[in-house]
């Protein structure tokens, strides 16, 4: 037995002798369920002040808030991100109404917007990307650390418009302090501290920021560990694998920032350079783990009115170095993917001109993709994107209409070294858009939007061909792939007043040529030959490609066809006291999606249907939280796909924040969390490992941050 194990096993045992199974559910609720009444029920003589605060969308350059926008966004901010901050940007958005994560146990996850993943959820830092291969298997982890995030913005539905053909499901956009735009005087930062009591995670980040005259300078830094977590059966949905704990699960992570801000008459110039590194165990193999690095260089400009007829002027640069390696066990380097790319975009934003208002630009993209080891199942690929975009808008009578159109070029050129038949492939996507927002009254809200969001296939759907050991599948490209063109009617309601506020969206999204990842059932070879028989079963095949009942691979196909996504995403919350000395809220949410081929069948990892509620109350100082979410079961699945079962997630959050000094920017805190408190077996449908890979059991985290 090895001594990691020795040490879990013997972690365990403690915490069995000192928390029962029976107790160890219970304590977290029953804290939960003490702190909150004492909280609402607190007594004092003041009255708080109920305000909500207008946060503008930054992946919108007109300056909007999500109120004012007809795409329908979700931000996160303030203490509702403190509270849903996780290790990955999937985990942090997944109990938001229409997103999900793709959840590759707890070193990777990215975030699903209404089924929609991968290369088409486009993962911003700062308003430019993310760099990454994320978008290339779901194994791989997103280069953006939460740690340090201030803002989350998500764009729903079609975002081709501003960011192109990879944002035709959505985009994410990560806001943190590492490219400032106004000079924040003296000495300001923060530090925090966590530890979680499954898989002993323990974490701690830190931020420092001086201003003085016209010069803003800032540094970060974050760091964390974590063991295997514990489950509460077994991996596998069928018995098998490891009991009581995700065989390797392990993961660590740390990440650091140094920047400089110059900022004069509302202009700016900015710049930073950053670092990523984490290692993380792939639960789906059993010794198999990946070491990613990134440094990248970020630069930004803005210039308010340099001119009479333009009111801003926006320049934002990325470069980075990119690399990983996966391991097949600790002695033995296996597959390494490499990624250089530079991400540039200008915008400008003029005065009103008939009328209209508006943003014009253009955006750069070259990246330089390779993998080289036995499962380097894309071929080393150059892919460039250029693109131009309008997008305008003019107030009425009865609210405001928004126009917009894009046009790009996007070229994949693959290294043909090894004598191939691949071949350069080009597209020109264009995108159009339009909306707009209708003021019923002070307080409700009627959106109608409709985009054309055309999307070009990316390498991986092209040119695939070869072992996949992470999700277990061989994959084989579409060369002959085409054009994806969505079709994407919204209608949505918003109420917003002192006590109620609610939202209600539904959508329609027809989609030509949609390009997805389908089992075959052939019985032929990875290269086509043999004699074929159809058994009713999904075809597996050895890592040659060979044709093995018993094989380690699942054979999977890019597939082009006519589809449809529809669904529905609610949110409401109700202020039941405001007027006394503490608040007290209630609230709720709901979401479905469908995703269906028009010819008959379902499509693969469709998020199911969730609600949920939960009560949050504050006193003074103190703060606390207690959350429901139901995930319904998943029976809506494509051909040669297994379903998953429904389960139930219980979380709460209590915390005391305090003024560490008179001048601090921002509140310290000291903070209890919990999450799965009924230590349910949760399995998510949109994850390619649900049925070896469970979400973590019951998880308690305490922690303090300290800000001056």
């Amino acid at each position: 037995m090895s001594v990691s194990v020795s040490r879990r096993l013997a972690r365990r045992a403690a915490v069995a002798a000192l928390f029962p199974m029976s107790r160890f559910r219970l304590l977290p609720l029953a804290a939960a369920a003490f702190a909150f009444p004492q909280v609402a029920l607190a007594d004092d003589d003041s009255k708080p002040v109920v305000e909500l605060d207008a946060v503008t969308v930054r992946a919108n350059p007109l300056g909007k808030t999500s109120d004012e926008l007809v795409q329908p966004t979700t931000v996160l901010s303030g203490e509702e991100l403190d509270r849903k901050r996780a290790n990955t940007i999937g985990e942090t958005l997944e109990n938001e109404p229409g997103i999900s994560s793709t959840d590759f146990g707890s070193g990777a996850g990215r975030p699903v917007i209404r089924g929609q993943a991968g290369p088409r959820v486009e993962i911003l830092e700062n308003g430019v990307g993310s760099l990454d291969v994320s978008d290339v298997s779901p194994d791989h982890a997103v280069a953006v650390d939460t740690a340090h995030a201030r803002q989350v913005e998500v764009l729903k539905g079609p975002a081709t418009l501003l960011y192109g053909s990879r944002a035709s499901g959505g985009v994410v956009n990560v806001i943190n302090d590492r490219l400032p735009t106004v000079v924040e005087d003296g000495l300001h930062g923060s530090i925090e501290t966590r530890y979680g009591s499954n898989a002993d995670e323990r974490s701690g980040n830190t931020e420092l920021g001086y201003g003085v005259g016209h010069h803003q300078f800032h540094l970060d830094a974050s760091a964390r560990k974590a063991g295997e977590y514990d489950i509460p059966g077994t991996a596998g949905v069928d018995g098998s694998g490891s009991r009581g704990f995700l065989a390797n699960s392990r993961a660590q992570a740390s990440s650091g920032a140094l920047s400089y801000g110059y900022i004069v008459g509302g202009n700016s110039f900015s710049a930073s350079v950053s670092t990523f590194n984490t290692v993380y165990g792939l639960p789906s193999e059993e010794e198999a783990f990946i070491n990613a690095d990134q440094t990248r260089y970020d630069a930004q400009a803005i210039l308010n009115r340099p001119l009479p007829f333009i009111d801003s002027i926006k320049l934002r640069a990325a470069y980075n170095s990119y690399g990983h390696t996966e391991f097949e066990d600790a002695a033995t380097p296996g597959t390494v993917f490499s990624n250089k790319q530079n991400d540039e975009r200008i915008e400008i934003v003029h005065q009103p001109l008939l009328g209209f208002r508006g943003v014009f630009g253009v955006q750069h993209d070259y990246r330089r993709f390779s993998a080289v080891g036995d499962e380097s199942f894309v071929p080393p690929t150059r892919s460039l994107q250029i693109g131009a975009f309008l997008i305008e808008e003019r107030p009425w009578k009865h609210g405001k209409f928004e126009i917009g159109a894009r046009i790009e070029r996007d070229t994949n050129r693959p290294d043909n070294g090894d004598g191939g038949e691949r071949r350069s492939r080009n597209f020109t996507p264009v995108s159009v858009s339009v909306g707009s927002i209708f003021n019923l009254t002070r307080h409700d809200h009627l959106k109608l939007y409709y985009s054309r969001a055309e999307r070009s296939p990316v390498p991986e759907e092209i040119y695939a061909f070869g072992p996949h050991g992470a999700t277990a599948t061989y994959e084989r490209g579409n060369a002959n792939a085409t054009i994806e063109t969505a079709n994407n009617f919204e209608i949505g309601f918003d109420h917003h007043d002192e006590r109620l506020s609610f939202e209600l969206n539904g959508y329609y999204n027809s989609v030509h040529d949609y390009l997805f990842l389908q089992e075959i059932d052939a019985g032929l070879n990875a290269d086509g030959s043999g004699v074929g028989a159809i058994d009713g079963a999904a075809d597996r095949v050895d890592s040659s490609g060979t044709i093995d009942p018993d094989g380690e691979f699942l054979l999977v196909d890019y597939r082009q066809a006519n589809t449809r996504f529809y669904g529905f995403e609610a949110q409401a919350s109700y202020a039941l006291v405001i007027d006394g000395p503490y608040t007290l809220s209630v609230r709720g949410f709901g979401d479905k999606v469908i995703g269906e081929v028009n010819s008959g069948g379902n499509l693969p990892r469709v998020t199911p249907s969730r609600f949920g509620f939960g009560f949050d109350g504050k006193y003074r100082q103190v703060s606390a939280s207690l959350s429901y979410t139901r995930s319904q079961a998943q029976d809506r699945i494509a051909t040669l796909e297994t379903s998953t079962g429904g389960y139930n997630l219980l979380g709460f959050d209590v915390g005391y924040g305090f003024k560490l000094t008179e001048h601090a920017q921002s509140d310290s805190e000291v903070f209890l969390r919990g999450r799965n408190l009924l230590n349910e077996e949760a399995r998510r449908h949109t994850s390619f490992v649900k049925d070896v890979a469970p979400l973590p059991g019951a998880s308690v985290f305490v922690g303090i941050r300290l800000a001056i």
